[in-house]
């Protein structure tokens, strides 16, 4: 699979495999990128479903967003060089326009092509940001209403247990996952088949999860990725017992490397009762993303 933008040579899109990872998380590391769109195990998961083809060059890369436009593209990662470099190529061929472009993406759209760009908020795509300890600690009348959660999840069994997952246990984790698949069939949220990809090559990714056991049976798992040794990307979460969803992630928290001290939950969707779940978690912070269209 590839794709040109206009005839300009430079800019041709392939496949992403897995011999990138390599290449694409150093420029993502450089750059001192947090997005976690531009993890590599977010690309190579999604990709399928959100129409991604990448362009590789040795100080930048570019995903097409397939999905939402035929001239629709990440927000190039990089130098600022390398990004230039990009942008100039798209706008001699076509009118792109960029998701998930971050308030500092937009400075410098505006000093470096300014005039060129409309901005417009897309509150569907603000990721969530969670403070661990805060998380575990659950204090202050604010944090209320989640305690009760927790406690009802954690006594919705007599007992609970954890595992790290890992490869002599992923099979479990895949499992659960085709079970959640099975029974939430319309569900919007049901992003299972970029899940079960990711799982398939979790030590690839390099990708870090538990597996929960209740009264001896596995009823749930999270896997993400860390974006830095401080940021921990939940990337999928799958709970058979949905009563469980806050205790599972109150123990997750719990569960995480004590480098890690901020926890990326990603957006809503626009999703009603996603959107109300994610803020009865009392966020950190919301990122606040842009579209931005050439004009």
């Amino acid at each position: 699979m590839s794709f040109d933008v206009g005839n300009y040579p430079m800019i041709r899109f392939t496949s992403i495999t897995l011999s990138q990872m390599e290449t694409v998380e150093s420029i993502r590391i450089k750059s001192c990128s947090t997005m976690y769109v531009y993890t590599f195990a977010s690309l190579f998961a999604w990709q399928e479903h959100e129409g991604y083809g990448i362009y590789i060059s040795d100080d930048a890369f570019l995903v097409k967003h397939g999905i939402r436009g035929e001239d629709v593209y990440l927000f190039p990662c990089g130098t600022e060089e390398g990004k230039k470099r990009l942008i100039d190529a798209l706008l001699a061929n076509c009118s792109p326009v960029f998701s998930f472009v971050t308030d500092e993406d937009r400075l410098f759209l505006e000093r470096v092509y300014p005039g060129r760009f409309r901005f417009t908020a897309c509150r569907d795509d603000y990721p969530y940001l969670y403070d661990k300890e805060e998380q575990i600690s659950l204090a202050g009348k604010e944090f209320k209403n989640l305690r009760h959660q927790v406690n009802l999840g954690r006594s919705s069994a007599l007992s609970w247990s954890t595992e790290t997952l890992s490869e002599e246990n992923i099979d479990r984790a895949l499992f659960i996952n085709r079970k959640w698949a099975e029974e939430h069939s319309n569900n919007d949220l049901a992003d299972t088949a970029a899940a079960e990809k990711a799982l398939c090559h979790f030590s690839h990714l390099k990708l870090w999860g538990v597996l929960f056991k209740a009264d001896g049976h596995d009823v749930a798992y999270v896997s993400g990725v860390f974006i830095t040794p401080r940021i921990f990307d939940v990337c999928f979460c799958k709970v058979l017992n949905k009563s469980c969803d806050c205790f599972i992630k109150w123990e997750l928290y719990r569960l995480l490397p004590d480098d890690v001290k901020i926890v990326d939950s990603e957006e809503d969707m626009g999703l009603s009762g996603l959107r109300t779940h994610k803020l009865l978690r009392r966020p950190k912070k919301l990122v606040r993303v842009w579209k931005g269209n050439a004009i």
